[in-house]
């Protein structure tokens, strides 16, 4: 798959256009923490009647909750997997009929989400390779879980610069609440929006050598920080085969790092071809370059 993947970015080089440099990984860790091997070394609104919930099939009573928003909302995030109403006419409509149901009035609070589509997913992993420059590459697994509005996404970059003995791995760890699915009163597709809040890991390998200006040695180790990040989920797929996504993310060891990251994708449910570019800057040191790769989603 990885040759696969390598031999198909061909095409999508001409957007960059990067010499080999020494070293690259090593000053974008170096300006990120401010470590060096030197120092190594020393609202919605309210229901009528029926709250129509599809993340599963069926819909839910949302008198069961009360009248209160609050009394709804835990009544659908808790109550409501457990009282599916198979008596509920809604429950048997067609799509055609949901949007006319939609036009007549009824409220659907929390859009329809059918398994196998990428927005809102149960679950999701994505794989990607990416080409930086001549000398450095990088793998990249994405894996999201999640339930309804809250989410968990988890994301591991792995740079590798064999020419130089260096690597570089970028983790993070993110609690997300989202909304999404499909919803044709609001916007044609399926869409998912969301904001997540979490950690970011940066470790850096590097080779023994010697320091610049003194010519003192110093021996093979590794640089790991730490730091809080946040990012930002925006999913849009206007028909069912293409989707667009812009995921931006920001951590600061001892400098903030801008994480930007932007995809097309083509396929059918279950599976995505993707496509994207990726901008990972700090303090004018950047790793950026064009990615391609899977994304499988239930």
């Amino acid at each position: 798959m990885r040759k696969f993947l390598r031999y198909g970015l061909v095409a999508m080089l001409f957007l960059v256009a990067l010499d080999a440099s020494g070293g690259k990984l090593g000053n974008f860790a170096e300006k990120a923490t401010g470590k060096t091997p030197k120092s190594e070394k020393k609202k919605s609104p309210p229901s009528e009647d029926i709250a129509s919930s599809a993340f599963g099939s069926g819909t839910y009573p949302s008198s069961d909750g009360g009248d209160s928003f609050l009394g709804g909302f835990w009544s659908w995030l808790v109550a409501a997997p457990f009282q599916y109403r198979q008596d509920d006419p809604a429950a048997s409509m067609s799509q055609d009929e949901g949007d006319e149901g939609r036009a007549n009035g009824r409220r659907f609070l929390f859009p329809r989400h059918e398994l196998g589509q990428a927005t809102v997913p149960y679950a999701r992993f994505d794989y990607h390779w990416q080409y930086v420059d001549s000398d450095i590459d990088a793998s990249d697994v994405r894996i999201e879980l999640g339930y309804k509005v809250l989410a968990f996404h988890a994301r591991t970059t792995m740079y590798d610069d064999p020419f130089e003995d260096e690597k570089l791995d970028i983790n993070q760890y993110y609690g997300v609440l989202r909304y999404g699915g499909y919803r044709p009163d609001f916007v044609p597709g399926t869409f998912e929006f969301g904001t997540g809040f979490g950690a970011a890991q940066m470790k850096y390998e590097y080779p023994a050598g010697t320091e610049e200006g003194t010519g003192d040695p110093y021996p093979a180790g590794t640089i790991r920080d730490t730091a809080f990040a946040w990012t930002i989920l925006l999913k849009y797929y206007p028909v069912e085969w293409l989707g667009l996504e812009f995921r931006p993310a920001w951590y600061s060891f001892d400098e903030r790092v801008g994480d930007y990251d932007l995809s097309a994708s083509l396929g059918w449910r279950y599976v995505q071809f993707r496509g994207g570019y990726r901008w990972l800057k700090t303090r004018g040191e950047r790793l950026d370059g064009p990615y391609a790769g899977v994304s499988v989603s239930f």
